[in-house]
């Protein structure tokens, strides 16, 4: 059931965030030599490209002279490219960090990156999606893609190389195998596209993230109800998101136990507070208008207080982390973040219980109001 899905994504894009946090301790776990390291990011690379051209298809055949066809197309094309990336992002969590030295700046490199691009192909799928029906949309498009700038991940990559031969040598192994450096340089980074080629046949490196931004407000009992529960949690992602990299950039700077565990409470703290703001929010909204509708809202305000109690117990253990050495402290934490997955399962599996009502309906406002675009 969509329903389901959804209500499940918030959950599902926070928690890589919540496990990523503790890079003191969880990334050293899994260091990998560099020659494998690169060749798993490579064999991957292909993949993606392969499944990235395959999601152009429409896209690179439609009538560009009939606008609001190829804006469709456009759409059609960008949700098979988000897959491709979603799974490409997937595989490259699973790769571990370079054994080599700032191995781990590396992979918050391509972090940093794949944030960029969100941000150029949020801006470019909203241009797109604004085209007024009746323009030249060829035209459009060339304007389109004279005003953005693709993020150059070499760019970003290269002063790690400065002085240290080890991330020097891990860019040239890139750059040796032509297919991997066109997708990982020329293209994009592996998460999220952003280079603009409107020409008819080009890749789908070119298509970007699409939200409607020219739907109308929520009218209906509804949509105002889909569009508050989409809201909210987009909003509590992106607050989690946020306190998630000033968690990074303290732990990074952390030179003692007690500054490594403050930064931890402090983001805890945050996220217990978001997460308040979240349930308070979904609590104040009157059941959906549909059959089950107190039975839905149920589960939405019982999945809601489980998530509060989840980031409550977060904030006692964090408060409890011993400060006697940095190799304590980071024990400490590695502990805490071995027990966020199965919390979050927890959650889920009472929004599992949405998979019981048809909601129709409130499954089509899901599917098609954008203010849940972000949680898709």
């Amino acid at each position: 059931m969509y329903l389901t899905k959804l209500a499940r994504a918030g959950l599902l894009t926070a928690l890589p965030l919540s496990v990523l946090m503790f890079g003191c301790g969880g990334r050293s776990a899994d260091k990998v030599a560099a020659d494998d390291w690169v060749a798993k990011l490579c064999d991957d690379a292909t993949t993606f490209n392969t499944a990235s051209d395959k999601a152009g298809e429409d896209f690179s055949n439609v009538d560009l002279t009939n606008t609001k066809d190829a804006k469709a197309a456009f759409k059609t094309s960008l949700d098979a490219q988000l897959d491709a990336q979603k799974d490409f992002r997937a595989s490259f969590d699973k790769l571990g960090q370079p054994d080599i030295e700032d191995g781990d700046k590396v992979v918050d490199a391509f972090v940093a990156e794949f944030k960029a691009n969100d941000k150029v192909t949020e801006d470019v799928g909203k241009a797109v999606a604004d085209i007024d029906d009746k323009a030249d949309f060829l035209d459009e498009f060339l304007k389109i893609a004279d005003n953005f700038d693709t993020p150059d991940f070499r760019d970003r990559l290269s002063p790690l190389a400065e002085g240290n031969d080890d991330v020097q040598a891990l860019i040239d192994k890139i750059d040796a195998d032509q297919d991997c450096s066109s997708v990982i340089f020329d293209s994009s980074p592996a998460d999220d596209t952003s280079t603009v080629d409107p020409t008819p046949g080009g890749s789908a490196t070119s298509v970007a993230k699409s939200t409607p931004s020219t739907a109308s407000p929520p009218k209906t009992a509804n949509e105002k109800w889909v569009a508050t529960v989409c809201t909210s949690m987009t909003n509590w992602v992106d607050s989690i998101d946020t306190a998630n990299g000033k968690l990074n950039t303290r732990v990074d700077a952390a030179t003692d136990a007690k500054s490594l565990k403050q930064a931890l409470v402090d983001f805890m703290t945050t996220g217990q507070t978001e997460t308040k703001t979240m349930q308070g929010q979904i609590k104040a909204l009157k059941s959906p208008d549909v059959k089950d509708g107190d039975a839905i809202q149920k589960v939405f305000n019982d999945g809601m207080n489980q998530l509060v109690g989840v980031f409550d117990d977060l904030v006692s253990q964090s408060q409890k982390v011993s400060t006697t050495s940095l190799t304590q402290t980071a024990e400490d934490v590695d502990r805490i973040s071995q027990g966020i997955g199965a919390a979050f399962d927890d959650v889920g599996t009472t929004f599992d219980k949405l998979d019981q009502y048809n909601a129709t309906e409130l499954e089509d406002l899901f599917d098609t109001r954008p203010e849940c675009d972000g949680l898709k």
